[in-house]
């Protein structure tokens, strides 16, 4: 059998020989730092793709405590923000129905005007849809111009998208 080195001619059972005989067994060593580094970004890509994945699979639980508004006995009143995030738009209406009312005064009295009418047609809710810009402070300030004996209020935020 051949050792694998080499061999001037000397005698072939282990005489002389230029190069020293490698030994029969070798020391196997290789880095696995790459493959370590592999592994991880593995499970980081499999446990983002699989949050990702999984958030749209969720059921979102239902409401036990609330009940739909009934559109026949309830009247709407929208605010809107405007662009200073000061001052709000008021529309008798679902949405940007009817006339807008930008003066906080007439505001006030027209909404009041509003509900009454809407309590003399035998409806008892009162539905503010407020937009998520709006202060708390004007919702509060139109609550309160609503606020009738015999009506119920409720609020809502809702997000307007606009083309």
């Amino acid at each position: 059998m051949h050792s694998g080195g080499m061999n001037l001619g000397g005698d072939h059972a282990g005489g002389d020989t230029l190069l020293a005989r490698r030994p029969l067994e070798d020391d196997a060593e290789f880095d696995i730092t790459a493959m370590i580094d592999l592994v991880f970004m593995m499970n980081i890509y499999f446990l983002v793709s699989f949050l990702t994945a999984s958030m749209g699979d969720i059921a979102q639980p239902t409401a036990r405590h609330v009940s739909a508004l009934d559109g026949d006995t309830a009247v709407r009143i929208t605010v809107l923000g405007s662009l200073d995030g000061e001052s709000v738009s008021v529309y008798l209406g679902n949405g940007k129905e009817g006339e807008e009312i930008k003066d906080p005064e007439q505001q006030e009295l027209r909404v009041r005007e509003y509900v009454e009418k809407a309590l003399e047609e035998g409806k008892s809710n009162v539905l503010i849809k407020a937009e998520a810009k709006v202060q708390e402070g004007q919702v509060n300030r139109i609550s309160l111009a609503a606020a009738i004996e015999g009506m119920k209020l409720h609020a809502g935020v809702t997000e307007i998208d606009e083309p």
